[in-house]
């Protein structure tokens, strides 16, 4: 796994890196995925962010968490021993920190929650209907509790907001 992480503004990205390394092999392995990946992660201010999610969402505002999808891990035209290309996650930690208070979480708390989700996007969950959005909603959960266990956190503790459900959709 190679997990390139780009933050030119530098802005406070929240996370550490090697914390943001570890979220993403956590997904990966939750999620079955045993084959060499490269992933990007991207930290934007909020007008960059508002220019992607107008440009690719056609939504005039910025918003906390993008994913642009590449390759699939279970494309078995890709050869074995070649990397896939998941795909990028582009987060905007000035609204993930502004809106984190809102759900009752850290500005952390929120950007771990933000990026579970976009790699969720990137192995093929969305949230169409509320089928999708509980079994997504399931999953970074699921992520974010064994996460928690890993730091030495109370896992009983973790709670998610409904991340799947968007007033602009």
């Amino acid at each position: 796994m190679a997990v390139l992480i780009s933050n030119e503004a530098e802005l406070d990205t929240l996370l550490e890196p090697a914390e943001i390394e570890r979220v993403v092999a956590c997904v990966l392995a939750r999620e079955g995925v045993e084959r060499q990946v490269d992933v990007s992660v991207s930290f934007v201010d909020d007008e960059e962010m508002r220019g992607l999610n107008r440009a690719w969402r056609h939504i005039d505002a910025p918003t906390d968490v993008l994913s642009f999808e590449c390759d699939d891990p279970s494309d078995e035209s890709i050869p074995a021993d070649e990397a896939v290309e998941l795909g990028d996650v582009i987060l905007a930690p000035g609204v993930i920190a502004a809106q984190a208070p809102e759900f009752g979480f850290t500005p952390a708390q929120e950007c771990r929650l933000m990026l579970v989700h976009g790699l969720l996007h990137l192995l093929g969950y969305d949230h169409l209907d509320d089928d999708e959005a509980s079994l997504m909603e399931e999953r970074e959960l699921e992520i974010l509790r064994r996460l928690a266990r890993e730091r030495g956190e109370d896992v009983d503790a973790v709670c998610i907001g409904p991340t799947t459900r968007h007033h602009d959709d």
